[in-house]
């Protein structure tokens, strides 16, 4: 078997990458065409109670145990197969890649006669947290109560019943036990209703006294009764010292303020450029053009769906043309803007380049006096 992924891999090394795009994209196919007959058979399984047959106690256990699935995985089919007799579009839904198993597993509780076909064309395509908050308005949660409270501690080891001393021994190294560690619950963000979010999460003392300062800072009393209000006022104060696109918005307002307008914003790119510094202005229109997303588009027009870590990519490279025309200029993602440059330069030569940035001292640290 090893012997036969390994020429596998060399095959695969002999596609190009549209031709092992669509051989991937088959077999994910095939695997959810043969996941709805799985679950198909589970349902069997469950109406004439075969796992007991079987020798399992239940349809989880003959699922783990017996077809050898992940405890997640059986939970959803389960699901799936509960109420897959009786809406059988389901199956259909996964058997032609319309929506994941997680999505379908959402859906099983929730689905009727009369809101089974909508709900199967409103959550096609659908990832988990965007099924979660379209189904929040069928199935609203608690909404949680604002408060901090302090991580509990281990629970304490209990003593052994007391016994007649013996001389003491001296214990081996790997006899000392383990320090029990509290279970952590998981962070939390899901929709309690459709307009209103859950949070949750644990941070440290450090988090706790910065919050408490915040509030004091803004002036609000009873920080425990207001924490939305403080957390949302503290995103507002991150958001306008970095997102471009309110650093845009204001610079637009003052401009329509003023009075003077006679000042012109400078087009670059007529010129050779002295340095790879783009103007905020420039780097602002970039952003706004993109919509504050990746322009990155595969060969069949999928774009990037990336928000975060975007750079300016320069369609033509700035180290062979040396300028900042806005016309060439596009917003990548980190990741796509580097592959955008080893495909022009060479990984090889990219690594190095980053290699030696990173060996370059800080402008702000000091040097090695030794």
């Amino acid at each position: 078997m090893i012997e036969k992924f390994k020429t596998y891999f060399e095959t695969l090394k002999g596609l190009s990458t549209e031709e092992l795009d669509r051989s991937a994209e088959k077999l994910v196919r095939a695997e959810k065409r043969n996941l709805a007959l799985v679950i198909a058979h589970i349902a069997e399984m469950s109406r004439r109670k075969g796992h007991l047959e079987r020798g399992y106690k239940n349809l989880f256990e003959y699922g783990t145990r017996r077809l050898n699935l992940s405890e997640g995985s059986v939970a959803r089919r389960i699901q799936v197969a509960n109420v897959s007799r009786r809406f059988p579009q389901i199956l259909v839904a996964l058997a032609e890649n319309r929506m994941s198993l997680t999505v379908a597993g959402l859906l099983a509780p929730v689905l009727t006669e009369s809101n089974v076909e909508k709900l199967l064309a409103d959550c096609a395509g659908m990832t988990r947290r965007e099924a979660e908050e379209h189904l929040v308005a069928l199935r609203p949660k608690p909404v949680f109560a604002p408060s901090i409270r302090k991580t509990p501690s281990p629970p304490a080891l209990i003593s052994p019943p007391a016994v007649l001393p013996t001389p003491p021994q001296p214990a081996p190294p790997q006899a000392t036990m383990p320090r029990p560690v509290p279970r952590v619950s998981p962070s939390i963000l899901e929709p309690a209703r459709p307009d209103l979010f859950n949070f949750r999460f644990a941070a440290d003392r450090k988090f706790k006294e910065k919050f408490d300062r915040l509030a004091e800072v803004l002036g609000v009393e009873n920080p425990l009764q207001h924490m939305v209000e403080i957390m949302e006022r503290a995103l507002d104060i991150a958001l306008d010292k970095k997102d471009l696109k309110r650093k845009r918005a204001r610079r637009l307002n003052r401009e329509a303020r003023s009075d003077d307008n006679s000042r012109q914003e400078s087009r670059p790119g007529k010129i050779f450029a002295k340095s790879r510094y783009i103007p905020s202005h420039v780097r602002e229109r970039v952003h706004e053009r993109a919509n504050h997303q990746c322009q990155y588009r595969g060969p069949d027009g999928t774009r990037c769906r990336s928000r975060t870590g975007l750079e300016i990519e320069h369609e033509r490279p700035f180290a062979l043309y040396r300028t900042h025309d806005e016309k060439y200029l596009r917003l990548f993602c980190h990741q796509h803007n580097r592959w955008s440059a080893e495909k022009v330069f060479g990984a090889a030569f990219i690594q190095e380049k980053i290699d030696a940035s990173r060996r370059k001292p800080s402008p702000n640290s000091r040097g090695d006096s030794s």
